[in-house]
């Protein structure tokens, strides 16, 4: 049986590191990204291929798929997951993210996956019937103060529907994963770093936006508390990849409920009945 092939991006913690685990258990190659701070340890460990990469930088994304391709040789890549992306620097309010912060969130999480997107295309060409899963976030409800992220994610979004479109006469398919909460580096501590992106927007912001605001960050937090566990969205990110035919999107388990109820009352009333939940309306 022929061993396929994947490069996941943002390996070295999180979603992208037990993604990368599962499927080397599961017999894949497996090529896994990190950052420059990060250890190589564990995915050298496990049998897993770590590539130091910014994604943000075009030419280190074309040079690791020169890399990549190189290793591979005439057999191409089967899978593309970009799982890699920053939250921080994009927490807050529209009216609070500075020009500065906004632009290092979308330079990582909307021109990394063009670039990552973009760079491998050719190598999953050559293998045929190759597969891209990009982790987006729950865009179906954006939840306050999660603004320039969630915008970045639209966005990473937009590319998968694009892309879907563009790869079908080569046989590629494309989904997007939408978790809502999940336990990983960048969610931890939801109070502390709420108090965190107050401070960083000063206070002007907090004076018009605090008292309105804090009853559904206090609900948002626990939420999060009760988020889950990475493995259990990389099993739905396996899931896809190990699908004839992969769906348009799928859901990890803690949004698995919104699509059906939002289609069964409609769009309108989804989002009332939300807003009410989040405490942002009586």
């Amino acid at each position: 049986m022929e061993t396929r092939s994947a490069l996941v991006t943002g390996a070295g913690s999180g979603l992208g590191f037990a993604t990368a685990k599962m499927l080397k258990e599961q017999g894949w190659k497996v090529y896994g990204t990190i950052i420059e701070s990060q250890s190589d340890a564990e995915l050298k460990k496990l049998g897993i291929t770590p590539i130091v990469l910014d994604i943000s930088d075009y030419r280190q994304t074309d040079a690791a798929r020169d890399f990549v391709g190189k290793d591979l040789g005439e057999k191409g890549l089967s899978a593309l997951i970009n799982v890699a992306g920053i939250a921080g620097p994009g927490g807050g309010l529209i009216e609070g993210v500075s020009p500065e912060n906004a632009k290092l969130v979308f330079d990582t999480n909307i021109t990394g996956t063009l670039n990552m997107v973009r760079s491998f295309l050719p190598l999953l060409r050559k293998y045929g019937p190759a597969r891209v899963v990009n982790v987006s976030a729950g865009v179906r409800t954006p939840a306050v103060f999660t603004s320039v992220y969630l915008i970045s994610k639209f966005a990473v979004e937009g590319i998968t529907n694009t892309l879907r479109y563009e790869m079908m006469p080569f046989g590629i398919q494309a989904t997007s994963i939408e978790p809502v909460g999940m336990k990983t580096p960048m969610t931890a501590n939801p109070e502390e770093n709420t108090k965190k992106t107050w401070d960083r927007m000063g206070d002007e912001i907090k004076k018009v936006y605090y008292d309105k605001l804090a009853p559904s960050l206090d609900f948002i937090n626990s939420v999060i508390d009760q988020a889950e566990e990475p493995e259990e969205v990389a099993k739905v990110i396996l899931k896809a990849l190990n699908a004839r035919k992969m769906k348009i999107r799928y859901m990890a388990k803690s949004s698995a409920w919104q699509a059906p109820v939002q289609r069964l009352i409609g769009e309108n009333a989804f989002e009332k009945m939300m807003a009410k939940g989040m405490k942002l309306i009586k």
